[in-house]
């Protein structure tokens, strides 16, 4: 009897020489299983990650305290992450917005305050005059036709080629500042062909560097027709030139 009694105060041995103490001694001792086993504990290892900890042994409303706390210092710390990420961005995005600025602005002010040279000229000074004479052929003969059923349909036909010739040199990059007149001197052939004049200023100090190069015979014929090539053909009017038509002396 006093053995049974004993066997229950121990465990039995695990064959391993070693006595393990009862569920009765450990509550005696003052310790219970989860203190000494650390995966009974009720506080849990961290792992990196937020953890809130709180003993088993205060009460509900002061372990809700806790938490509450416990949330609160969490969300602070995660709103306070946020807010420099963000502000880090804003940044970034300031100066790229700001270096955008100046590269536009610097664009603007060149553009305003840089004066080209060749658009700062005297027009009084030009005054040796430089003509070429030339003939086309109009391909649209009916339309043509038409408008010279009387002389004043010539005229407004004619009328109308001089000042295509005229807006077209006018507008020229290179000989719009030397370009004076345009004139339609005859129509003839049955309405399909068209004799025409130009005529151009040149400035006294330069004039023979201009007629050399500027104002060479090949630049004007090349300018006309270049034009003549980006007429609309679709469908080509009244005024439509052939290009290899033109002729120019």
């Amino acid at each position: 009897m006093n053995m049974e009694l004993q066997s229950l105060g121990t465990n039995r041995s695990n064959g391993d020489g070693a006595d393990h103490v009862s569920a009765s001694e450990q509550v005696q001792n003052g310790s219970t299983p989860a203190e000494q086993n650390p995966l009974l504990s009720p506080y849990p290892e961290s792992n990196g990650d937020a953890t809130i900890r709180v003993p088993p042994d205060v009460s509900p409303e002061c372990r809700k305290k806790k938490v509450v706390r416990e949330v609160e210092r969490l969300t602070t710390a995660l709103n306070a992450k946020v807010f420099w990420k963000c502000r880090v961005w804003m940044t970034i995005l300031f100066l790229l917005f700001f270096i955008a600025a100046v590269i536009f602005i610097s664009i603007v002010l060149c553009s305003v305050f840089r004066k080209d040279p060749d658009d700062t000229f005297d027009r009084s000074s030009y005054e040796i005059p430089r003509d070429f004479n030339g003939t086309f052929r109009l391909t649209n003969q009916v339309s043509a036709e038409e408008l010279l059923t009387s002389s004043n349909q010539s005229q407004v036909l004619a009328s109308q080629l001089q000042k295509k010739l005229y807006g077209l040199y006018s507008d020229s990059p290179a000989l719009g500042r030397y370009f004076s007149n345009a004139e339609i001197y005859d129509i003839r052939n049955g309405s399909t062909e068209a004799v025409f004049g130009l005529s151009f200023l040149l400035p006294r100090a330069d004039q023979e560097r201009l007629r050399s190069f500027t104002m060479s015979r090949q630049l004007v014929y090349n300018v006309l027709r270049q034009a003549l090539y980006d007429q609309d053909t679709n469908p080509p009017g009244a005024l439509y030139i052939e290009p290899s038509s033109l002729q120019m002396n």
